[in-house]
């Protein structure tokens, strides 16, 4: 019976030394608590995701409306000492007073002899005197050194802003071309059509007016509408140097044969056989012949664009008014 107890007993310790031995945790039991660290390691990669916000960097190019140059070096300094009003100054370089003219726009006149203060001129002379009085600037020209009047003709500077751009995407000043000076034009032009869709400036009162409703033209011609108007020109009194743009903003050509631009005073010109190619633009001159822009005038030796108050409609040749501006006081 002992024998029996006794090999019952060692029997066992046998298997109870024998678990013990096998008890470390198994590999397989343990692999999980360290296989899981990679798991933990993989939302800590996610991270990355954070390297999106650069995605936003396209933000403050949606708040330009265009892309403007950065201001080149070398340029002349100055030191304005007087604004004369939205696109005039007098600038001192090395001592002696120059007036300048800015090159490409044009602002409502404010401190002409022979004309009343226009709409906006005000505005638009303040808005340059905020950006330029008593500051240094830099000077860039471009052909020109003086225009007929013996002023200096510039892109003037401050800092990283170009002031002449900065008036016409305020929507102090129109865009006006004046060649040879005709370097950054195509900036001005977009940086005005941006300032008139979003009504700004001087084109607050116009933002919902040229006329987007009858560009639905039978003719074909829906695509094609009213650029810059530069109606006030620098000859004195019969001002031959007015012009009107005309833009076809459509994918297709467009046969202007027939179309007809015309103020409210019986003044009218109607377009000869001449195709507007897609993104093209004319100009209708009072009496100059400019081939470049289309070689068109209305041969008048007199002004035919009244600088206080007018209206020009552009016709399609079924007699639809398919854009129209108005200026000055008394507009609808």
């Amino acid at each position: 019976m002992r024998s029996r107890v006794a090999v019952a007993l060692v029997a066992a310790i046998i298997l109870t030394l024998g678990a013990a031995c096998t008890s470390p945790a198994s590999p397989t039991a343990v692999q999980p608590t360290w296989t899981s660290r990679p798991t933990a390691r993989a939302t800590a990669t996610r991270a990355p995701s954070r390297t999106r916000q650069p995605t936003r960097t396209p933000e403050p190019t949606a708040t330009k409306p265009s892309d403007t140059p950065a201001r080149p070096g070398g340029l002349q300094q100055a030191l304005v000492t007087r604004v004369v009003d939205g696109d005039t100054i007098v600038v001192r370089i090395d001592g002696e007073a120059f007036k300048l003219r800015y090159i490409g726009i044009d602002t409502p006149e404010t401190v002409h002899p022979d004309k009343p203060v226009e709409s906006m001129g005000p505005e638009a002379s303040e808005a340059n005197r905020r950006l330029v009085e008593g500051r240094t600037v830099y000077l860039e020209k471009d052909v020109s050194e003086t225009d007929r009047y013996g002023r200096l003709l510039r892109y003037v500077w401050v800092g990283d802003t170009m002031v002449n751009a900065e008036l016409v995407r305020l929507g102090y000043a129109q865009a006006s071309s004046y060649p040879p000076d005709v370097k950054h034009q195509e900036l001005f032009a977009q940086l005005q059509r941006e300032a008139r869709e979003a009504g700004r400036g001087l084109w607050a009162e116009e933002a919902p007016s040229p006329t987007e409703a009858p560009s639905s033209s039978a003719a074909g011609g829906g695509s094609v509408a009213l650029g810059t108007l530069h109606y006030d020109g620098d000859v004195p009194q019969v001002e031959s140097d007015e012009w009107i743009e005309v833009v076809n903003q459509g994918s297709e050509p467009v046969e202007l044969d027939g179309w007809v631009l015309r103020d409210d005073d019986r003044n009218a010109f109607q377009f000869p056989s001449y195709t507007l190619e897609p993104g093209a633009s004319c100009r209708v001159y009072t009496d100059e012949v400019h081939r470049e822009t289309g070689g068109f005038t209305f041969g008048s030796p007199d002004a035919i664009w009244g600088t206080s108050r007018d209206l020009v409609a552009l016709v399609d040749p079924s007699g639809q008014v398919v854009d129209s501006a108005c200026w000055g006081r008394g507009c609808p």
